[in-house]
């Protein structure tokens, strides 16, 4: 038998490693993801996570019903929830599933951060713990991903990994029921709980406020961190257009600046794209940051996203997978001609009338669309609101704990 200090040091070393294998993938996930596309199909990731969540769910039936002979209907009713939740999840994310093995990793993640806190938190605010934890490791992914080339932090994401922790702790929670050796919540876990929420507002609250003119300002005092100024930002002002024609499409510029420079700037920017017109995508996204260059770096997105789509399209399986890619590369290339039209004629991206009335011919040009490209931040406060929230709820769980110490713990 391992004694308990040999325990924690497994259990925390398995966590360890779990986090370390997350954040190397981070680098060569796209390389990862590209092979799979080249060789196999993307689809690969989908059916692998659907068949984990299939497989852990029958051994998790396997071993309520056999080995801890428990046939209370409510334990099998939440553990099918959780799986459902997860096959919903990963289905729903079906156009990009490559995204989906985040649950798996998330997932595992959350086992092992339960088994972890397991040998601290003797009661139910356990569960409550290896979400906290998890979620905030799941932020740091996102930070990491933002700081590699051509990969972007995405709050959707961050959510994603949060949900996966919090789904596995449901399962274990209310699907297996493990014996909790006290069901009263101490005082020394509710500040550790309240601690791991603060951490999470505080990171979450510097990711919202890393804005370029704040990368900037940082990367001047640590130039090592220079490289940062070509990423992506994580929190930037960004406009929602509505087009009768198109639907929804997002810019960093409103619609008549966009229309103006397009018009002022149409000869030179038509020369760079002619110039990087065989040279990589990835490239011109880097050397053209969307906060410095937003008309070269959006119509560039616009473009790309354009040639895949009808690339898909005339690779396509079936009819209904056509007619997607189709309705997609159509309504970027309106976006293109309405509102980069200029630059767009001066280009090597031009596309003729006759493919886009083809296409017509095809799909339902009435269906609204929704372009990712440049999508404006869910979150839905001002940074000085948000602060306020987050500062606000600091300040209690301060005050909460102080109060909290004075009370003597339960012997």
């Amino acid at each position: 038998m391992l004694s308990l200090k040999k325990k924690i040091f497994l259990s925390w070393s398995l966590v360890f490693l779990c986090v370390l294998f997350i954040f190397l993938t981070i680098p060569i996930a796209r390389t990862i993801s590209n092979f799979v596309k080249a060789n196999w199909n993307i689809s690969l990731f989908g059916y692998s996570v659907l068949i984990v969540v299939f497989i852990a769910f029958l051994l998790s039936l396997y071993f309520l019903w056999f080995r801890l002979k428990i046939r209370t209907f409510s334990n099998y009713l939440w553990l099918a929830a959780v799986a459902f939740i997860y096959i919903y999840f990963t289905i729903k994310l079906w156009k990009r599933p490559e995204e989906a093995i985040h649950f798996l990793e998330y997932g595992l993640l959350g086992f092992l951060l339960f088994k972890a806190f397991r040998q601290h938190i003797h009661d139910k605010s356990v569960y409550f713990a290896a979400f906290l934890l998890g979620t905030m490791i799941g932020v740091f992914d996102e930070i990491l991903q933002w700081m590699i080339p051509l990969r972007y932090w995405d709050l959707r994401d961050v959510g994603l990994n949060a949900l996966s922790v919090g789904l596995f702790q449901i399962a274990v929670w209310k699907g297996l029921r493990p014996e909790i050796p006290s069901t009263r919540v101490t005082p020394k876990s509710i500040r550790l709980i309240s601690w791991l929420m603060a951490a999470n507002l505080l990171l979450l609250g510097l990711c919202s406020s890393n804005t370029p003119p704040r990368v900037r300002s940082y990367t001047k005092l640590f130039p090592f961190l220079s490289f940062l100024n070509k990423q992506e930002p994580m929190k930037e002002l960004k406009y929602k257009h509505k087009d009768p024609e198109i639907g929804v499409f997002f810019s960093r510029l409103e619609v008549e600046v966009l229309k103006r420079i397009d018009s002022e700037r149409a000869e030179e920017y038509g020369t760079i794209f002619k110039e990087w017109v065989s040279k990589k995508y990835g490239d011109f996204l880097i050397n053209f940051p969307g906060f410095d260059h937003p008309i070269l770096h959006e119509m560039r997105v616009h473009i790309f996203r354009r040639d895949r789509r009808f690339s898909l399209a005339n690779k396509a399986n079936n009819q209904k997978d056509r007619e997607e890619n189709l309705l997609i590369a159509y309504k970027e290339n309106l976006i293109l001609e309405k509102y980069f039209g200029r630059t767009l004629k001066k280009s090597p991206h031009k596309w003729r009338n006759k493919r886009s009335k083809k296409i017509e011919s095809e799909i339902d040009v009435t269906v609204f669309y929704k372009s990712p490209v440049s999508a404006a931040s869910p979150i839905p406060f001002k940074e000085k609101t948000l602060w306020g929230i987050i500062l606000l709820i600091i300040a209690a769980i301060i005050v909460h704990n102080v109060l909290l110490s004075r009370k003597r713990e339960p012997s």
